[in-house]
């Protein structure tokens, strides 16, 4: 969506005034809503909030600065409306260069649902130096911004494992442990779901979930009817999803329904009221449930019943590697230069990780300068030649290679979830191709034969969980809310349990496709919500944010060293790695 709020970039634009904004549920929820409301941005509510703070003497965002936030931005919205026609100024379309010679150009061209973007004065400064070498569009104007960033090297987040050790690192791993795919690869072209097969899908999903709570929960003897009126205690068990009879009322414990696994996908409503520990749902999520139903209405549910995560491989313990990962942009949003992808490639030659993970977007659908007139460029060509500048930055180094496209953002791929990896017809990637790993989105990478399992998905889960969870806990506010987020992948054995899904999706393919088969060792799954490192069942979820981030931007640093000692009971290799999340 264009009109989008990100708090870490937001916080960014207020330090400027020394003010803050929490990370408070209730608030961000709320910015966000505003955003989506009134068609604004970060950058947009930045100005307006900053104006109010300053006139309530305040520096901290609370509840009170969003209400008169939220009382200006009506009053501006009644000034439009009320403007008679003849003063309003024609709007004039904008061109989208060139874009008839994309392939994968859908639904028009990047910005189309942006609002019109004016450069700013530092946009004309050109680029120079190895920034210029670099770039695949020497023509771009320079990000003055970037150059003149703060903090770059500093280290945002870092989790180091108890039994991590800097000795042995280099120089200890074995010459076979080359990466692979281990994950099932989605379907290369779509003509369309089969309902048949996606319903056997969701079938045979559903009664595996049931299989394994039965054997996890000794006290569910057997499943029953939820829709024959009775005193009795029911148990059953199916997926959940959104009961909009209910005046269309938002996602929550009042507005849910239980679609069990019958032939008929008949749904049940659910009433929680009875339920004294936590609740947490989100559509899609399939639990198991107790309860009565009296009325043959909607069924009273006292007890929720949730999978527990699948356990992790084993992993040889031999293994040392340094794994860096970014994600896109790579480029600010107004210009195409990719200084900053230039940069963390200037600091790949130097350090010489041995495996480098890029995550689309890499021609992103929001970069407002890819409207310009003065793109003179097809956006398959504009990718090809970055590849091609990425391999001879690199062709020094030993680093693997892995890049991933954004299904809901990259110009190159088509916008479908789960995505194909990139497919190029170009004598010019012929040299390339087998020199850089493409792989899909989502996919899991495993290093070495016995070796250790990366999950990478660039189509923002946690993001998507995050707008539609619902959570309900007596001490809600302790609750570590991004834990909670990543632990649902797990659980629900998926790599993205939403359904319906936030981006175009497959549902036969995504069902399939995002299977886990076992808890990844790790999980790189970035988002807009603010970067974070959090061991989770097992595992480690990684949200590196993005590399181009106004200003600045994040990337990961992974050092993982297995040569420590043997893996023990209970132990991750997460108490075997140090991660960082570095700025940029």
């Amino acid at each position: 969506m264009a009109f989008e709020f990100d708090l870490e970039e937001f916080n960014d634009q207020l330090a400027l005034f020394n003010l803050t904004c929490p990370d408070n549920e209730q608030i961000v929820e709320k910015l966000e809503e505003l955003c989506k409301s009134f068609r604004k941005t970060s950058d947009d509510i930045c100005n307006d909030i900053v104006s109010v703070m300053n006139n309530d003497g305040k520096t901290v965002i609370d509840r009170n600065i969003l209400a008169k936030l939220e009382e200006r931005f009506e009053a501006e919205t009644k000034k439009v409306i009320n403007t008679p026609r003849s003063m309003k100024k024609p709007v004039k379309s904008v061109r989208v260069p060139l874009s008839e010679r994309s392939e994968f150009i859908l639904s028009g061209g990047p910005g189309d649902d942006e609002k019109p973007h004016h450069m700013s004065n530092t946009a004309f400064t050109k680029l120079e130096g190895h920034f210029l070498e670099f770039s695949p569009f020497p023509n771009s104007p320079a990000n003055e911004k970037f150059l003149k960033r703060s903090d770059p090297g500093l280290v945002v987040s870092a989790i180091r494992g108890r039994k991590f050790q800097d000795k042995g690192l280099k120089g200890g791993a074995k010459h076979d442990d080359k990466v692979k795919i281990v994950s099932k690869l989605p379907n290369n072209f779509y003509g369309g779901d089969k309902s048949s097969m996606v319903i056997d899908a969701k079938s045979t999903r559903m009664s595996e979930f049931a299989r394994r709570l039965q054997a996890t929960n000794e006290e569910i003897a057997d499943w029953g009817n939820p829709l024959v009126p009775s005193v009795d205690f029911v148990y059953t068990y199916g997926q959940i999803v959104h009961d909009d009879t209910r005046d269309n009322e938002k996602f929550g414990e009042n507005s849910v329904a239980l679609m069990i696994n019958d032939e008929d996908g008949t749904m049940i409503r659910l009433n929680f009221s009875k339920v004294t520990e936590d609740v947490t749902l989100f559509p899609g999520q399939i639990i198991a449930v107790r309860g009565t139903n009296e009325t043959g209405e909607e069924l009273q549910v006292d007890r929720i019943f949730t999978p527990k995560a699948l356990p992790v491989n084993p992993v040889e313990t031999d293994i040392t590697k340094d794994i860096w990962f970014a994600c896109g942009p790579y480029t600010a949003m107004d210009n195409c230069g990719y200084e900053h992808l230039c940069e963390l490639l200037d600091q790949v030659v130097a350090e010489k990780p041995d495996i480098l993970v890029l995550a689309g977007p890499f021609v992103d659908r929001k970069n407002t300068f890819l409207n310009k007139p003065n793109l003179t460029i097809t956006y398959d060509n504009l990718m090809e030649d970055l590849l091609c500048k990425i391999k001879e930055k690199l062709v020094n180094t030993k680093t693997e290679v892995i890049i991933q496209p954004s299904s809901s953002r990259d110009l190159c791929t088509p916008s479908v979830f789960p995505s194909p990896a990139f497919r190029f017809k170009s004598r010019k990637l012929d040299m390339i191709k087998k020199e850089l790993h493409f792989v899909p989105d989502p996919c899991i990478i495993r290093i070495g034969q016995n070796g250790v399992d990366m999950a990478v998905t660039s189509s923002e889960p946690i993001q998507g969980l995050s707008n539609s969870e619902f959570h309900r806990s007596i001490n809600q506010e302790n609750s570590d809310r991004i834990a909670r987020l990543c632990s649902h992948l797990l659980t629900q054995q998926s790599l993205y349990p939403l359904e319906p899904t936030e981006i175009p999706s497959s549902l036969g393919d995504l069902l399939e496709v995002c299977q886990l088969t076992s808890t990844p060792h790790i999980v790189f799954a970035p988002t807009k919500l603010a970067s974070s490192a959090k061991k989770v069942n097992g595992s480690v979820f990684i949200n590196s944010s993005t590399l181009a981030k106004g200003p600045t931007g994040n990337y990961v640093k992974m050092s993982i060293n297995l040569n420590a000692g043997e893996l023990g009971p209970f132990e991750t290799v997460a108490d075997y790695a140090n991660i960082q999340i570095m700025k940029i």
